[in-house]
């Protein structure tokens, strides 16, 4: 069943009483792998005929299921989450519609959205635990406590819009926040193509030196990517960059923010080395890479960390 397809049918047939089961389930994520009907009941305040009632008709649409085998109960899914979190926005006057989807990934779809003024927004749900991104948590360490994908999204989601909240006041190349809800991030609309996608950049060179200045900025903005890679970085026609996917962000207290950060580094000018032939940095770009790695490494370590990515 489609999220347009629930957005035009479910709204119209589900009330407020449907929705409070929903939160229930949400609120529970971590407590329970299957709810019980009992434990629903005593919280909504509903008696058992009505809850059953209300979970039946949350079923029919599929923002829920009945595991077979188990206790008497209910799991959440994925359609449950976003019609709730969709639902409040909408009641918080931040969205109006949901348009067209503009970009699928391991983690992550993100939607054209709109607000009630009618300007274009970017709505990204979270989506851990895909088939193809179940080692997700041996790749997350912000995450890893975390047992319920559904959980694990709406965690990302606040690590996201967090950093967001943080690098964009900055001057950062990043989505502009607007909101977040459970396991959504809305932020202004952005065009751009993944780095990889881009058939020809005019000017490589310049197009990477903005990217290791951003890394400069979000470093004084005490903010290390920690999973930095061209495929989440977007250019635009006229090779301006927008740097995405924050929810793994780390401190730079953290100890594992240094490996990361020489780690993005390596593979970004790696990457432009062998795709863009670029062989020899800027002044500037050097100087900047200076000021990141000085903390860590000595002149000799920062020579051969350069004469490796190059080499």
């Amino acid at each position: 069943m489609s999220l347009h397809f629930l957005v035009k049918t479910a709204f119209k047939d589900l009330n407020e009483d449907h929705f409070k089961i929903l939160e229930i389930l949400v609120e529970n994520l971590e407590k329970f792998e299957v709810i019980p009907i009992e434990f629903i009941t005593e919280h909504s305040n509903f008696d058992k005929s009505s809850v059953e009632k209300l979970l039946r008709k949350l079923n029919l649409y599929k923002l829920v299921w009945a595991p077979k085998g188990k206790t008497r109960g209910y799991v959440l899914n994925y359609n449950g989450l976003d019609f709730l979190a969709l639902k409040k926005l909408v009641d918080k006057n931040i969205l109006e519609g949901l348009g067209k989807p503009i970009g699928v990934g391991k983690e992550a779809d993100v939607y054209e959205g709109f607000t009630p003024s009618g300007e274009e927004c970017a709505i990204k749900f979270f989506r851990i635990g895909r088939t193809s991104f179940r080692s997700y948590g041996k790749r997350r360490s912000t995450l890893t406590s975390i047992h319920s994908y559904l959980h694990a999204s709406i965690e990302a989601a606040r690590f996201e819009f967090q950093a967001l909240k943080i690098l964009y006041p900055r001057g950062v190349a990043v989505p502009e926040p607007i909101a977040r809800e459970k396991h959504i991030v809305v932020t202004k609309i952005f065009r751009g193509i993944e780095i990889p996608s881009a058939q020809y950049i005019n000017n490589p060179e310049k197009v990477l030196k903005e990217i290791i200045l951003n890394i400069w900025k979000a470093y004084e903005a005490n903010v290390v990517h920690s999973d930095l890679s061209v495929y989440n970085i977007l250019i635009t026609p006229t090779e301006d960059i927008l740097i995405i996917d924050w929810p793994q962000w780390v401190e730079r207290s953290h100890p594992m923010a240094f490996t990361y950060l020489k780690r993005d580094l390596k593979n970004l000018l790696r990457y432009f080395s062998k795709k863009w032939k670029i062989r020899e940095l800027s002044e500037e770009c050097r100087e900047i890479i200076e000021k990141i790695l000085k903390e860590i490494l000595n002149i000799d370590e920062y020579h051969n960390f350069l004469k490796g990515v190059f080499q």
